[in-house]
């Protein structure tokens, strides 16, 4: 098995269901022409769940979060072999993430206070839990760095890179919504944007790390 190819799914498939649920909410005119990233006019969530475009996010994301359970799984193969250490913790954290992934879009589109909750409280540890294993997986490589090759570090540099944007993301929010300004709103959808994409991107550069790496994993029932 390629598990790069895993890596790569749950890089590009979030990346895909988010921007093909904008454009398609455009096609049918029920969402604001603008560039989301840098004017925020809606959030990730309003574009997918706008028209039929929600169709197209749910069947995207909910095999996404099964196939991130299973990146999380290969990921701490993957650190097992470099490190020679378990790294449960991480699996465990990426994989409660990914179930809030599930809870996150099948609350997607439904009205109510309640279900109004039980999206945001999906979204928000899905993204927490995602960000935290990623956080402890560039902590474990970075302990090991002299065993990658020159090219894996530069790539592990990049997702260093992505964490601290993490943080600078995270406490701008809080700081623009403390300050009560009439653009909180818009801030905070810009920030969505850039957010997720920055957390799609950490798993492209997985993606790179394991073929080079030359890592691989084989399905095996005993028995």
């Amino acid at each position: 098995m390629r598990p790069h190819y895993i890596a790569w799914s749950v890089c590009l498939i979030p990346i895909i269901a988010a921007h093909g649920a904008f454009f398609l909410g455009l096609w049918e005119d029920v969402a604001r022409e603008c560039v989301p990233y840098f004017q925020g006019c809606t959030s990730i969530s309003r574009a997918a769940r706008e028209g039929h475009a929600i169709f197209i996010f749910r069947g995207l994301m909910m095999p996404t979060a099964a196939l991130l359970v299973l990146f999380w799984y290969l990921q701490s193969i993957s650190l097992q072999k470099i490190t020679h250490k378990q790294h449960r913790t991480i699996f465990i954290l990426g994989g409660i993430g990914a179930l809030f992934l599930i809870l996150y879009v099948n609350f997607l589109g439904t009205e109510g206070d309640f279900y109004q909750f039980m999206r945001r409280y999906g979204i928000t540890f899905y993204f927490a839990l995602t960000v935290l294993a990623q956080m402890l997986s560039i902590r474990s490589l970075q302990k090991a760095r002299q065993s990658l090759d020159r090219q894996s570090q530069k790539y592990l540099k990049i997702q260093f890179i992505f964490m601290i944007l993490y943080w600078c993301l995270g406490i701008a929010n809080v700081i623009i919504k403390a300050t009560g300004v009439s653009w909180a709103d818009q801030a905070e959808n810009i920030i969505e944007w850039h957010f997720a994409l920055y957390m799609s991107l950490y798993f492209g550069l997985t993606a790179m790390m394991w073929k080079r790496n030359n890592f691989s994993w084989q399905f095996k029932i005993n028995g």
